[in-house]
């Protein structure tokens, strides 16, 4: 393609990319930034990144409204929201049996009838995050012991209106005998309800369980429980610590272990995880009832499965109950909620070094005014990349945000760290050439073309061995595929570049180590060069047979960071940067 056919297209995908322009209301008022779809009123805080950074090449300008989007709420020193939106609760379908229900926080799928309540992080597919159900109830009832699973028993179930949001309840009846010699069937004793409040306000889940005598029925050493169920299911989740209080252990192999005996002030647990990408839920007893144990079972250690809390009355009769409140909060990427404003996610935290990367990127290229403001606003993110960080992602954000910043200032400190973070982004390349955190899943495409681009525009400072050869490597782990459609794409060993947005990351990724090549800072055997522009201008041709002229723009189909990533792959490759 010519450079004025070039030029075309990228116009095209710059005025497709202006339809998500959407108004943002931050704390101090509104802002033109980027929603995930055009007239949307979600804006994900990692695609205006993106869109800040592709935006801020010299040839195309612009991103004044994501720019201030990602100053409003992670220009500060603590974490960011992964998404600012509506503060509402929405039910997508109310059938108890199939429910559907969104909170700014979280997703809840699931079947009230079974007892069991899925919840999904927003931005995960797969297996949900936890699954809260499991749950048994014990008494005596003349002087005859029961423990009951109370799903078997739920005879009522649905979806209730409450303050702030919705309530989920299921209701079962619990029958039993009475006495060694007691004649006759099973007698019902008692109604067991639970209710799950779920709030816009908060991604705190508050759980209440209430046990009931019927009339004439007196129950002895009540216990209730709350429970999650099949918690380490794959698919990138897994719990491996538990925490109790302030101390962390071994989730047990073993089944009803006790891990906690008389009451405590929290417990949970957590993914052995890299800093960025670690699950972690949070229980909190708030009474009235007596915490008795907490218990674990799992196949092996580190590998949790059941996690029952048991909670403990002495004596009902007719007319009395037992009520527990419990609130359970799921996190992913940090420890506790952070201060945002109200419909912000406060579940799972923005990628801090795909936001540095872009207010650093704006802060060389855009408004000269701002740089200060920019260029602090990305070192405070930088700065936060904990020592135990190992998703190749996030380093080679942050690799980029140091080199971006060494640039621009020459600071023998960014030079430094550059090095320290290229090396720390080697070590997560595996025999196959693909990048992966240490113990995590197989590598994505997303992924590993962020660490190729990464380590693309590190050769630019200079040619360093280490990099070139990963580089190369990370290249040769590259392969032609045919995908059921028929689709031609590119794929990993285990990985296709299914979507758009991968292809265009990997495009880039391409581009800009063909650019380290023609430089000279990326050494390469003609045979392999040959190659990597065969990929390179397969991939070009994948990615453009996507796109489709929509009056004066060029559109792909996907969300905003869909389109974003389009226009990147586009713009001047930036393995020759100095």
């Amino acid at each position: 393609m010519s450079g004025n056919g070039m030029d075309a297209v990228r116009g095209g995908l710059a005025r497709g990319l202006a339809r998500f322009v959407a108004p943002a209301r931050l704390p101090e008022g509104f802002a033109p930034a980027f929603a995930q779809k055009p007239e949307g009123g979600v804006f994900d805080l990692a695609a205006n990144a993106a869109a800040a950074e592709a935006l801020a090449q010299p040839m195309l300008g612009g991103g004044d409204g994501a720019v201030a989007l990602l100053l409003a709420l992670a220009g500060g020193p603590g974490p960011a929201p992964r998404a600012i939106g509506p503060a509402r609760v929405v039910v997508e379908d109310a059938a108890p049996r199939d429910f559907r229900i969104t909170t700014p926080h979280h997703l809840f799928t699931g079947n009230l009838f079974r007892g069991e309540i899925r919840q999904h992080l927003h931005g995960t597919e797969g297996a949900p995050a936890a699954i809260h159900g499991g749950n048994l109830v014990e008494f005596a009832y003349r002087r005859r012991w029961h423990c009951l699973d109370v799903e078997d028993a739920i005879v009522a179930a649905g979806i209730e209106d409450a303050e702030g949001g919705v309530r989920l309840y299921h209701e079962s009846v619990l029958s039993g005998r009475g006495g060694r010699f007691t004649r006759g069937g099973p007698r019902e004793l008692a109604r067991l309800r639970y209710d799950y409040d779920l709030r816009a306000d908060t991604p705190v889940v508050t759980v209440t369980v209430t046990l009931t005598p019927l009339p004439g029925v007196v129950l002895d050493r009540p216990r209730i429980t709350t429970a999650c169920d099949a918690m380490s299911p794959g698919d990138g989740v897994d719990y491996a610590t538990l925490v109790i209080g302030e101390v962390q252990r071994p989730s047990p192999a073993g089944e009803n272990v006790t891990i906690q005996q008389g009451p405590v002030a929290g417990f949970g647990a957590r993914q052995q995880r890299t800093p960025s990408r670690a699950l972690c839920l949070q229980l909190t007893p708030r009474g009235p009832a007596t915490l008795l144990s907490v218990k674990a079972s799992g196949p092996a250690e580190e590998r949790l499965h059941w996690l029952l809390t048991r909670y403990a009355g002495t004596r009902l009769a007719a007319g009395e109950s037992l009520t527990q409140r419990e609130d359970r909060l799921l996190l992913r990427g940090t420890e506790a909620p952070f201060e945002a404003p109200r419909g912000a996610d406060a579940a799972s935290a923005a990628p801090r070094q795909r936001i540095a990367a872009a207010l650093a990127m704006q802060a060389l290229f855009g408004d000269a005014a701002k740089a200060p403001i920019l260029t602090a606003a990305a070192r405070r993110n930088l700065a936060a990349l904990s020592e135990a960080e190992t998703a190749p992602a996030e380093l080679a954000h942050a690799l980029m945000a140091s080199e971006v910043l060494f640039r621009a200032a020459r600071n023998p400190d960014d030079r430094a760290q550059i090095d320290a973070l290229a090396a720390r982004l080697l070590a997560t390349q595996i025999a196959d050439g693909t990048f992966r955190e240490p113990g995590g899943a197989s590598a994505s495409i997303a992924e590993h073309a962020t660490a190729l681009l990464a380590l693309a525009r590190r050769l630019a400072l200079d040619g360093v061995e280490a990099a070139g050869a990963a580089l190369r490597r990370g290249i040769a782990a590259l392969a032609l595929i045919t995908l059921p459609g028929p689709v031609d794409t590119i794929t990993l060993p285990t990985t296709p570049a299914a979507g758009t947005e991968e292809l265009a990351m990997l495009l880039r990724a391409l581009r800009a180590a063909q650019a380290a090549r023609a430089a000279g800072t990326l050494a390469m055997p003609e045979a392999e060069a040959r190659r990597l522009a065969f990929l390179a201008d397969l991939a070009l041709r994948f990615l453009q047979a996507r796109f489709r002229p929509d009056g004066d723009a060029l559109v792909v189909d996907g969300g905003v960071s869909v389109q974003v990533a389009a226009l990147a792959a586009l713009v001047p490759p930036e393995g020759a940067l100095r």
